[in-house]
């Protein structure tokens, strides 16, 4: 290529070239599918001069108006190496699902080449091995064509040539090939990571160039774009549309953080001349007219190759931090996802490990959420996110559970709430202090019935039941009935208690099998190990239910003695101001009974009968409701629903299990095996990565973050000549985005000025 083009190239190295070098050796790896890598992507529209571009920075031939250029991404990568070589190959994209097709596309190996001028014809022999001909209007392709020059002064600089955005149509470039160029300039655009040079052309209304527009779009800042001018030797000098083009270089009309680049392209005349020529016609260009004022470092080949290479190493530097998290975090994920998977299980002896394994994990995390223990990752830690109802958390959603169902049987247990009349004491909706949020308090509401109106009905009661008790003593009958008349709400409200917990169990059970299982395992484990076994466990726990309830609907009232007499004086202590405000009538035909125990004996008729009723089935009642919540508690929740749980799923259960039970629930089918192969391909890929990035890590330091949009300058001293006032300001402003650049940076381009 001449001594000329090795100096060229020479300019692009750097001391800190390494860094180059891990990024490379990421792509290498095949890590450009798993992470978003630091690249620059050269976008622009057909015919904007992309390929130019391309040429001119590596001074080698890519095919001439060849529809290569339009049909996928080109990865130009510019490397080091003991002897020069060009070669070509081939990256299937992510729309090759055959793993043959992918393969055969991978062993596309061109043979190499030391001169090149041989790169169109390797460009077109790929295009052959991937399907896409000139002559078959074959369509657009996301596979990447790879070409790699190197040579032993050879820095490491990669660009992505994308297909060139156009709007109409043609016998080789179809309608839908618009909207397919179109995403894959906004796929690369959208990685974060990459440096996007917009290519517009001073042939065309800049308006009519879209490039501008979207890579504003993922770019709003307009912080990692650099605009890049070709052809402004066409414009006539001195007209407007001349200086509009000033004005962009600039960094005027449309202001970017990385500034503006002007290139004099090749014309079709001068098509076949040499590099050499071809850098010279450019300076002679730029040193004349109006372009004469510009700083050199925005205009010609050998600055935008200084500009790239400080550009890119300080892209990855500011990045190279946030890659090294970024890979750390998806190692971290595809380990899980292989823990899940499990080791290959193809033998009857590797299936029941796989269980097993999944069993004891299963066993663990179960006991400490039955204890309260939420150390493990499976509770998901501290997240603020989280709330009590979290089923992951089984003991603290049961033990709210617990307390709802408490609160709501002494609020809404009763069918019938007393009231005293003249009193504030009975039911009210605003004694409910948590209606609102208690699911059990949503549908019983007690029916509200006046004391004196119940007096009455039991004493009707009374005097229609008597039997052979004495004169004024309750008929013990009519205790128990208006207790079961009381109680009757108290089943369906345990019921409803005992489902709810017994689908926060399920749900965590779901969350725990989905966890430790894989995708194929978990829904077959669920139906034919647990949901049997948590169907069993419910039909016993309603049992319980029965169990727990079944004196109460039918047996007489049993109360102990001082529990009893202690809880007929606190009814008695709570009904004094009723007492008081008795209708006078009342008082006169009976007598006021005593509040003292010793007086219990009297008899002062079926009125009285009726208030002893009403007192002592409401001491019974007191005493009855606190038993039978914490029986629903531990003789129900405790025993039948939750301590089953720790041997439905345990080592025992798979030892006893039949060969094919067995097979049913631990075999994997093929794709188990290719997401296994899948995920440890990339993790190795991960692993290898993050090792390359460590090598390099001690290189990176944190860029100054304040770089300010880059703008033009006069030449100055760098031609010799006086800086225009006019562009006295933009001088200024270029010289502090230009101590922006890490300092081993500066004192090597000044040394590589031209």
């Amino acid at each position: 290529m001449g001594e000329a083009g090795d100096d060229a190239l020479q300019q692009l190295q750097s001391q800190q070239s390494e860094l180059l070098d891990v990024i490379d050796e990421l792509r290498t790896i095949g890590l450009g599918r798993i992470l978003e890598l630091p690249q620059l992507i050269v976008c622009g529209n057909q015919s904007s001069g992309k390929s130019s571009v391309l040429e001119a920075i590596s001074r080698v031939r890519f095919p001439a108006k060849s529809n290569v250029c339009t049909r996928f991404a080109t990865e130009v990568i510019l490397r080091r190496s003991p002897s020069p070589r060009v070669k070509v190959s081939i990256e299937p994209g992510p729309s090759r699902k055959d793993e043959q097709e992918r393969q055969r596309l991978r062993n596309f190996a061109s043979e190499t080449f030391e001169d090149g001028d041989d790169l169109p014809s390797l460009i077109e022999k790929a295009k052959e091995w991937m399907g896409i001909s000139d002559t078959t209007n074959a369509g657009f392709s996301d596979d990447v064509l790879k070409v790699e020059i190197s040579g032993p002064d050879k820095p490491e600089l990669s660009l992505v040539d994308l297909p060139g955005l156009y709007y109409s149509t043609s016998k080789d470039q179809g309608s839908a090939g618009i909207h397919i160029v179109r995403n894959l300039v906004e796929r690369y655009m959208k990685n974060t990571r990459s440096i996007i040079l917009a290519v517009i052309t001073a042939k065309s209304d800049y308006h009519l160039q879209e490039v501008l527009n979207i890579a504003e779009r993922f770019d709003p800042q307009r912080e990692r774009t650099l605009g890049i001018i070709t052809q402004p030797d066409i414009l006539e000098p001195n007209s407007e549309e001349e200086d509009t083009y000033l004005q962009f270089i600039r960094n005027e009309k449309i202001r970017l953080q990385l500034g503006w680049h002007a290139l004099r392209n090749r014309s079709f005349e001068s098509k076949d001349a040499s590099d050499d020529a071809r850098d010279e016609k450019e300076k002679e260009f730029f040193n004349s007219g109006r372009w004469e004022t510009v700083s050199r470092e925005f205009v010609g080949i050998d600055s935008l190759r200084r500009r790239l290479s400080s550009v890119l190493l300080n892209h990855i530097k500011h990045n190279l931090p946030s890659l090294i998290t970024e890979i750390n975090e998806k190692i971290t994920i595809r380990q899980a996802k292989l823990a899940k998977l499990g080791n290959p299980r193809s033998t009857l002896h590797e299936q029941r490990a796989y269980l097993l394994k999944i069993s004891g994990s299963f066993e663990r995390l179960l006991s400490h959420s039955l204890d309260g223990i939420y150390r493990d990752e499976f509770f998901g830690g501290l997240d603020s996110s989280l709330d009590v109802a979290d089923p992951r958390r089984l003991r603290a959603v049961i033990r709210e559970l617990n307390e709802e169902f408490s609160e709501a049987m002494y609020q809404r247990g009763c069918r019938r709430q007393i009231v005293n009349s003249g009193t504030e004491t009975g039911y009210s909706a605003s004694n409910d202090s948590r209606a609102d949020s208690n699911r059990y308090l949503q549908d019983w509401t007690p029916v509200k019935i006046d004391r004196g109106d119940l007096e009455e009905e039991m004493a009707e009661q009374a005097r229609l039941n008597r039997g052979i008790e004495l004169p004024g003593n309750a008929n013990q009958f009519l205790i128990g009935n208006l207790f079961r008349d009381q109680s009757q709400p108290w089943e369906d409200i345990a019921r409803t208690h005992l489902l709810t917990a017994w689908e926060s169990v399920r749900d965590f059970i779901d969350l725990l099998l989905q966890h430790l299982a894989d995708d194929h395992s978990y829904p077959l484990l669920m139906s034919h190990l647990l949901d049997p076994a948590l169907e069993e466990i419910k039909e016993n726990l309603l049992d319980k239910l029965r169990e727990v309830n079944s004196y109460n609907k039918r047996g007489h009232p049993l109360p102990f003695g001082r529990k009893f007499i202690a809880a007929i004086r606190q009814v008695r202590k709570e009904k004094e101001p009723f007492l008081k405000t008795r209708n006078n009538d009342t008082a006169d035909s009976i007598s006021q009974p005593s509040t003292d125990l010793d007086d219990l004996d009297e008899s002062l008729g079926d009125q009285f009968a009726a208030f002893a009723i009403i007192d002592m089935m409401q001491a019974y009642y007191n005493i009855t409701i606190t038993t039978f919540i914490d029986n629903v508690a531990i003789l129900a929740i405790e025993n039948c629903l939750l301590l089953p749980l720790e041997a439905i799923f345990t080592s025992l259960t798979i030892n006893n299990m039949e060969r094919e039970q067995i097979e049913l629930l631990a075999s994997e089918p093929a794709y188990i095996k290719q997401d296994r192969n899948t995920l440890q391909n990339e993790l190795e890929k991960l692993q290898a990565g993050l090792r390359a990035c460590s090598r390099h890590k001690t290189l990176v330091r944190r860029p100054n973050t304040s770089r300010k949009p880059a703008k033009a300058s006069d030449k100055g001293q760098e031609n010799g000549k006086k800086d225009d006032p006019g562009q006295k300001e933009g001088s200024t402003v270029q010289k502090s985005a230009s101590q922006t650049s890490d300092t081993g940076h500066k004192s090597l381009f000044s040394s590589m000025s031209p």
